[in-house]
Order: structure tokens, then sequence, then C-alpha cells
């Protein structure tokens, strides 16, 4: 792999399904895969200009900054970064030691690669760095069009900013011009480039929420339940249907991991270990927002490990909503939870 083709590849990764361009599903055989969205005939009906003002909004107002750098790096490295490019000249160097940005050049290197990923200058990367806490990056070379960039984002594009300490910033800078998020962010970034260039954007799928959804819960390919519940339930009722349908005793914590495993996956813990955080008694089967064929990890009991996997396999959107969650369909035979051994 070519060096810092990981950072795009991951940004290209998330843009399609921040964009809902794509979603995570199933392709039959038990096979996860992206599957296309109504979204992606859309985009490309696009003109160029169009698609990258869609693909810099979706990064700019979804992309996970919070989950996906250290907690450690604060909003303000990546403001005093933009800020520091949008006051340079065309290919001056700006370097670690310009505005207490240093952990962007290591640890946080990724966010400069996304500013070359987006065309906004050129990379100086430094050969032979070997871990993250270690400089990767030597000098950023913005060209006239990401000093720009950088410039609308930070004076038109703030407040849309997906950082959960947006708030503080805002504080810190006395900022108090900004009128609340009122307009749809379209009409924010159009405006990056002259008029006329941009007309359209993506016509995003509508996604079900409402109506009784059927889980497909698979310890294996010959051992599953399938489980009907409201989209009113709670993980926590989805929970307990799942202990109901395969005999166990509901006597350890447990976690569903959205959108992948419990290391890349978005954890929603039980309430004993959720630790201030959202918890399965407060979290809806509809606010988890899965598209038919999706999955979810299901784990029980940290230290033995059962793994459940839990695919959506139907949204019914008209039925009467049930009042507790129903096994309907089950195949093969639950195994023990605490086997005896000889």
């Amino acid at each position: 792999m070519l060096r810092g083709s990981r950072p795009a590849i991951d940004l290209m990764f998330s843009l399609v399904l921040d964009g809902r361009l794509y979603v995570k599903g199933n392709a039959g055989k038990d096979k996860p895969s992206l599957l296309k969205t109504s979204a992606w005939e859309t985009f490309q009906s696009l003109n160029p200009f169009e698609k990258y003002v869609y693909m810099l909004q979706t990064y700019w107002t979804r992309y996970d900054f919070n989950g996906k750098f250290s907690r450690w790096i604060s909003i303000s490295a990546f403001y005093n970064l933009l800020a520091t490019v949008a006051g340079v000249e065309a290919q001056q160097r700006v370097m670690k030691d310009q505005g207490f940005i240093d952990l962007l050049y290591s640890e946080g290197a990724d966010f400069l690669h996304h500013l070359s990923f987006f065309g906004w200058g050129e990379l100086e990367q430094i050969e032979g760095a070997r871990g993250k806490y270690e400089d990767s990056i030597l000098a950023f070379l913005p060209n006239e069009f990401g000093i720009e960039a950088c410039r609308y984002l930070l004076s038109k594009a703030l407040p849309y900013w997906n950082r959960n300490d947006l708030p503080f910033l805002l504080s810190a800078l006395e900022i108090k011009a900004f009128k609340e998020k009122d307009e749809h962010p379209f009409e924010v970034f159009r405006n990056l480039f002259p008029e006329g260039y941009i007309n359209e954007t993506v016509e995003e799928p509508e996604m079900t929420h409402a109506g009784v959804y059927t889980f497909k819960v698979k310890l294996s390919k010959s051992v599953w339940r399938k489980i009907e519940l409201s989209h009113n339930h709670s993980l926590y009722d989805l929970h307990i249907a799942i202990q109901d349908a395969f005999d166990f005793g509901n006597d350890h914590l447990y976690a569903f991991y959205i959108g992948g495993s419990e290391r890349t996956g978005n954890p929603i813990y039980c309430p004993e270990a959720a630790e201030g955080k959202a918890d399965t008694l407060f979290v809806k089967v509809s606010d988890v927002s899965l598209y038919i064929g999706a999955s979810m990890l299901y784990l029980f009991d940290f230290g033995d490990e059962w793994r459940f996997d839990v695919e959506l396999v139907h949204i019914e959107e008209d039925a009467p909503l049930p009042l507790k969650p129903t096994i309907v369909e089950s195949k093969g035979e639950a195994p023990e939870q605490y086997p005896l051994w000889d």
C-alpha cells in the first residue's frame, strides 16, 4: 500500500457511508457487503463541482471527528491549523510549530491527509515514521484553493462542524454572530464555488423508522431465531427477547455494537456498563437507524463472550405494533449457557 493511502481509503469509505451513498448490508449467504442506495444514482447525475461539494459537506457535517481522532487532540488544534492555512500564502510551508498544532503532525496526521485528499495542498512526509506518536508529516503546502476553502469553512460553515466540543470553541472565540443552523448545509456549501456551478445535490433515501421490525438473531448458520418487535421497543427489550429465545439466564453484562465488531462498531452498553453514556434502556430500535440487510453484534457475557449476529431482515410499516417482542421462527437447538464438562 502506498504511503499515505490508508487515510484516503478510510476517508472515502466513511464518506460513502456518511453520505448514505452506500449502506452496510448483506449480499446473501451471510456475506457482509456494501449496498448502493438511491442516493448513489442521484450522486452520479451531478456535475464534478456538485459531487465535490456534497463530499466536502458530508465530511464537515457528518464525519466522526470525535471518534476518529484521539480525545487528546482538542478542537482548537484543528481550528488553529485551518486558521493558519487561511492566513498564509500559496505554497508557504505550514509546520507544527505554528500555533499549537503539533499533534496533527503525528497521531492526528490523518487530518492533514484529508486536506490533501480534498485538493487543498501537498504534504511533505517524513520517511521512516514508525508509530502514530512519531511525526509523519514535516509540512503542509497549501494552494490558493485550499487557502480560500479554509477561510470559507471558518467564516461560513463553522457552526455546521461535526465536533461535540464546537460550543466550547465558539465560546472561547467569543463568536456570537452565527445564526442557528436553520439552513440546510447544502445552501451554505454551494457558495464555495461561483454562482451557477452548483445547482443540485444528492437526494438522500428516506429511512423507514416506524413499524414492526423482524430481526434474525444467529449464533451460527444452523442456530438462529427470528424476533419481531415494535420500533418503540428498546435495545433492552431486544436483549431480553434474545435471552428468552436462547434460554439464557440474563446474568451478565452485554452490549450491542452498531456497524461493526466490538473493535470497530459503535457500542451501546447495558445500563450497568454504560458509564454515563446512552444505554440500552433508552435507545429504541428505531434510533439505531438500520437499513434492511444491516447487522449489529450482540455480545453477551464479556467473559465467555457469546456473540450473536442480529440482522434486520424486514420492516412492516402498516402492521399492528406488538406489545412485546415475539419469537416468530426458530431453527436449531439452543446451546447450554453453562455446559457441563466431563
